[in-house]
């Protein structure tokens, strides 16, 4: 058999093989193909992936949902940081975090933008109560609810003024921004 006729029956072969693939099969193959940086083949799995038709909720309702959660997601994954870099410094001064240095205060000030700026989200633009979105996509684990709680106190020991430009940062450039891309009022 030539060479021609051999990249032909290669040819008919993937195009017989391909719809049958799994999906499984067919993502793993996708994914190497992405790390090979062969397009070629990627773009032949994707384009023999078979087609079907779902009924699924309002898409406005569901992207709603969906985005919810990946935004509180987001909110926890930041809390979390910031938690530990509390707890760092309480560490560092011995767990005794009287002394109000200034570091500390600027560090307080972003944190503190940064909880304002998700509850302004929620209540303002969601009409949802912060702590209810954590509840509903976190309230199997108390800890998230109580780290808040905990941030919060830590920030009114240290009795800054809100720094209202850092806050609409959070809030337009993270919060709004995500919410408004995806959820196409």
């Amino acid at each position: 058999m030539s060479v021609k006729g051999s990249i032909n029956a290669l040819k008919k072969m993937n195009e017989k093989m391909y719809p049958k693939l799994s999906a499984d099969e067919r993502f793993k193959m996708v994914i190497k193909a992405f790390v090979k940086g062969d397009e070629v083949q990627r773009e032949k799995l994707v384009k023999s992936c078979p087609q079907l038709t779902y009924l699924e909720s309002d898409h406005s309702y569901t992207e709603r949902i969906e985005t919810s959660r990946d935004i509180v997601t987001v909110f926890i994954i930041q809390l979390l940081e910031y938690d530990k870099v509390i707890s760092i410094m309480k560490i560092l001064n011995g767990f005794n975090y009287t002394e109000r240095n200034l570091n500390a205060k600027n560090f307080v000030n972003e944190v503190q933008a940064f909880l304002l700026a998700f509850d302004s989200f929620c209540g303002e633009h969601v009409g949802i109560e912060s702590k209810d979105m954590i509840q509903a996509w976190y309230g199997y684990d108390d800890r998230y609810k109580k780290k808040v709680e905990k941030l919060k106190e830590f920030i009114d020991f240290y009795q800054v003024d809100h720094d209202a430009e850092l806050k609409e940062i959070w809030l337009e450039k993270v919060f709004l921004n995500a919410w408004e891309s995806r959820v196409k009022a």
